[in-house]
């Protein structure tokens, strides 16, 4: 049932300014807002950048909208949801940095999102077992669907992005022999780099477990054939979050791809929840075996309270002294006797944070002295208390906190302080913080085989504090400075419905939020998703500096839909002392208050920035470390920018015949490196591997596929106790395998057979007569360590099967070398697959063309496998024709 109040609560809402300082070297400024880019993956810095950067290099909305399709999928895995406070996250840019865990529903939001960003029209359709969106760049003239989820989008006859009502209709083609059915564009024109082969038997082939979970193209298309509803009343769709990284003196921060053990962070005793933020109580990574989604960020601070600039390190403060070097006094302690005196350190964190661990150097002198430490997650609106000191004289306090500061991206800690002796005998020697965060590994600036491009700029030199309150069940009580007749939901995310709303009738129900700073406000962003079904109800958003006269910038008081409208609004503050901002909502309706259809609000965001006190620019310094993979084995190394300038771009040459495993990436201001290690800059080794590893992206066009149904002669039997032999003629039927570590069920028999190791293996395919072949693609398939892909590949043709002519050589490695359309199946790069010789590439197509096209009937393969292993093989196709073209960047190209 839902709940209401009529409470005027007078919770003040305080947000401090991040201003911390070193105990190395002191600097009082920090730097605000950095951003950390590569040319591999997009800029989640916030959604306007992340669109431009996967769409601005391109010319078409197709090719727009195809780009955020791909980037939505490799940016997530698929699996059950993430959660805060029992909301789900619906924002792309909070998403994909911290989180990453998603099924079919969130994705399509997300890309809903993004394709608003580019001015498209959209719309969330509830297939009877999935999710997915449609995208209109036309104004609702034709729709397209795309399915970041299952992996998958598919053309029409004209070469558009089919929609949903055209893939539910019946359809004729030459695939199906001129037959009318639905799904056929599912069935048959799959985009070529989402499926395995054409026909109802293939698979989705870039999804999360393809053969496993049975993701064939039959059972995907019955997912329209079978019926589905089109949401015209909501977009599903939320934004307006920031990932927002301040360094400052003192501070460093190492976000790992990897989740590392307590020991490499140095924190003894951890508790591994204390690395997660738990998905249906579990730690992300465990669902489906993932092991590939979750890393971790490590914030060490540790403020030097003896500086004669103690003051700038803190947030807040009240009746203290701050007596400095050389005095025998407490760093910080009470100014007077018998009079409260605190003070407040901000946690900036950029991702969501995992736990939190304090040490702290502490005195009390008299039994009746207080003294305590509280946190706040949201921004200063409610306290907690933590720890309370129960002796007397010098002592310490070491806490490990999790569930009080675990979900948020920043917090305070407030130590309060009362002296009944002499305030010198009560206070605060020192102080640090150890904060260990979630990052979604997929969405780290990595580095890639060859030249990477890596740039560091900085947005407005200002401090930014966040408020992302719940409003559902009792947690909207903590956060509202007043409220009047409103209406709560026991539970968040009703898209159709408010989570907050009117509780009477006839009168206008408020609630009014009050966010203050240290210093002056120059900007502020206040946000709603908002819900009214009808015209004889209203919704407002106002804003006011005094909490008296308010200015209205939204209303809604009309029926239409959308029911769940993003609405978003930015101003500069153009006076000088406003310190705080008041946002009100405020609900109308006749009939229907605190039910379902009640007007109301969803979800609430506030972000307020305000003056730095020292925006002076202090010199950065960036690490990489990575391990890169070499003919002769693995080598780790790393690299080490110093950024005297923003915005700064330079280069890292990464070598070896694959992409590196990723380790780490360090930022901290210069001298301020966690381990006090003298700077080393450049490479590790000393060695510039240069630019030479870097791959040619180029994407094929196939011709006719001459071997389809073709006879061939094998040198040597298949492996019988592989039990998926080669039963005959499986290496032409058109049928090839998907990522998969299924040998032997019936599924994949028609599409795979294995051979056993030792000598190599020769397969010449009969093509009947003697024509042009262009080039071949040959698919091999490692399901475990004992059937892996062929080490290399000779291939020849011959016009009467007695002379030979060489048309090329694949070596096993060629693999890493994808053509520029590829896309990876969602456990591609996961670390349970690290021992196989290919990782996680368990099925791949080896493209080959011709430097010119030969004439012959017989195309041979001679197989030769590695050492010691057999070989797994799925298809072998030959072509008449191969064009190549230059693939478009991923990403647009880096600003200089």
């Amino acid at each position: 049932m839902p709940r209401t109040s009529n409470n005027k609560l007078g919770v003040r809402i305080s947000l401090f300014l991040l201003v911390v300082i070193s105990g190395t070297r002191w600097v009082d400024a920090a730097v605000y807002n950095l951003r950390l880019v590569t040319d591999n993956v997009p800029d989640y810095t916030d959604i306007g950048s992340f669109v431009q950067s996967v769409t601005g290099h391109l010319e078409t909305p197709q090719d727009k909208c195809i780009a955020v399709w791909r980037w939505g999928r490799r940016s997530r895995r698929q699996t059950s949801n993430a959660t805060e406070d029992g909301r789900l996250i619906w924002d792309p840019i909070l998403h994909y940095n911290s989180y990453g865990a998603m099924n079919c529903g969130v994705i399509s939001g997300l890309n809903i999102a993004s394709w608003l960003q580019l001015g498209y029209q959209v719309r969330y359709v509830q297939l009877g077992d999935h999710t997915v969106s449609e995208v209109s760049w036309d104004g609702g003239e034709s729709w397209h669907m795309f399915d970041s989820s299952m992996s998958f989008f598919c053309y029409n006859d004209v070469g558009a992005v089919a929609g949903c009502e055209e893939i539910k209709a019946a359809h004729a083609g030459g695939f199906s022999q001129g037959q009318s059915e639905p799904g056929y564009y599912y069935y048959y024109q799959g985009a070529p780099q989402c499926i395995t082969h054409r026909g109802k038997d293939a698979w989705r082939s870039c999804s999360d477990n393809p053969v496993g979970y049975d993701r064939t193209l039959a059972n995907g298309a019955a997912s329209y054939v079978d019926g589905f509803s089109v949401d015209r009343y909501t977009l599903h769709a939320r934004y307006g979050r920031r990932y927002i990284l301040n360094l400052a003196p003192g501070q460093s921060y190492t976000r790992y791809w990897k989740p590392p053990k307590a020991t490499d962070c140095n924190l003894p005793d951890a508790d591994d929840r204390d690395y997660y933020r738990p998905v249906k109580g579990k730690d992300p990574d465990s669902y489906h075996d993932l092991h590939n989604l979750r890393g971790n960020g490590v914030w060490r601070f540790e403020p030097d309270l003896r500086s004669g600039a103690c003051r700038s390190a803190l947030f807040d403060w009240r009746g203290i002294q701050t007596p400095g070097p050389g005095s025998p006094a407490p760093a910080i302690h009470p100014a007077d006797r018998g009079q409260p005196a605190f003070v407040v350190f901000k946690i900036s964190a950029a991702n969501v944070i995992t736990s939190l661990r304090i040490t702290a150097r502490l005195r009390r002198g008299a039994r009746n002295d207080a003294l305590r430490m509280l946190v706040s997650r949201h921004a200063g609106l409610d306290w907690k208390p933590i720890w309370h000191s129960t002796e007397i004289g010098a002592h310490a306090a070491e806490l490990r906190l999790r569930d009080e500061v675990a979900g948020v991206t920043e917090c305070l800690v407030k130590i309060e302080m009362l002296a009944a002796g002499h305030p010198t005998e009560l206070g605060i020697d020192g102080l640090a913080f150890t904060t260990v965060t979630q990052v979604n590994r997929r969405t780290l600036p990595k580095l890639t085989l060859g030249t990477n491009h890596v740039r560091l700029s900085a947005g407005r030199q200002v401090n930014t504090t966040v408020l992302w309150p719940p409003l559902h069940g009792d947690l909207y009580e903590a956060t509202l400075h007043q409220v009047r007749d409103i209406c709560t939901t026991e539970r968040a995310d009703g898209m159709y419905k408010a989570t907050l709303g009117a509780a009477v009738n006839g009168s206008v129900c408020e609630a009014v939020w009050r966010a203050e700073a240290p210093t002056d406000i120059l900007r502020a962003t206040l946000g709603a998703v908002v819900t009214n079904r009808s015209p004889a109800h209203a919704v407002s958003l106002s804003y006011s500096f005094d909490g008296n006269d308010f200015t209205e910038f939204f209303r809604k008081a009309d029926g239409d839909s959308p029911f769940d409208k993003q609405v978003l609004h930015s101003f500069d503050v153009e006076d000088a002392d406003v310190r705080h901002v008041y946002f009100k909502t405020s609900f109308f309706c006749r009939s229907g208050a605190a039910t379902y259809g009640m007007p109301g609000i969803q979800d609430l965001l506030m972000r307020l920035e305000h003056r730095a006190r020292d925006a002076r620019f202090q010199p950065i310094e960036v690490t990489y470390n990575w391990t890169e993979h070499r003919n002769r084995g693995d080598v780790t190394r790393s690299h080490t920018e110093l950024i005297t300038s923003l915005p700064r771009a330079y280069a890292i040459n990464v070598g070896g015949f694959r992409d590196p495993t990723m380790n780490w990436i360090r930022m901290n201001l210069q001298s301020n490196d966690p381990a006090a290690r003298p700077a080393g800059y450049g490479y590790s080794d000393g060695q510039d591997v240069g630019p030479g590893a870097e791959p040619a992206r180029l994407v094929y066009s196939w011709g006719k596929n001459l071997a389809r149904g073709k006879a061939y002669a094998a040198s040597r039997p298949s492996s019988l106790a592989s039990r998926n032999g080669d039963a005959g003629g499986e290496l032409t039927n058109g049928k090839i395998i998907a990522a998969t570590e299924y040998v032997v069920p019936d599924k994949i028999q028609a599409s795979t057979a294995m051979w056993s190791a030792g000598a190599p293996l020769t397969l010449t395919v009969d093509l009947g007569v003697a024509q042009a072949v262009a080039g071949v693609r040959i698919s091999t398939h490692q399901p475990n360590e004992h059937y892996c892909h062929p080490e290399r590949i000779d291939v020849a043709v011959s016009a009467d099967g007695a002379a030979w002519e060489s048309a090329g050589t694949v070596e096993h490695n060629d693999l890493w070398r994808p053509p520029g359309d590829y896309e990876p199946w969602e456990h591609d790069d996961s670390p349970q697959y690290a021992h196989l010789p290919a990782g996680g590439r368990l099925a791949y197509s080896h493209p080959l063309a011709f430097a010119e096209a030969l004439c012959g009937r017989y195309v041979r393969l001679i197989f030769a496998p590695l050492q010691g292993r057999g070989m797994g093989l799925s298809e072998i196709q030959v072509f008449d024709d191969v064009k190549i073209r230059k693939a478009a960047p991923l990403v647009a190209p880096l600003a200089e």
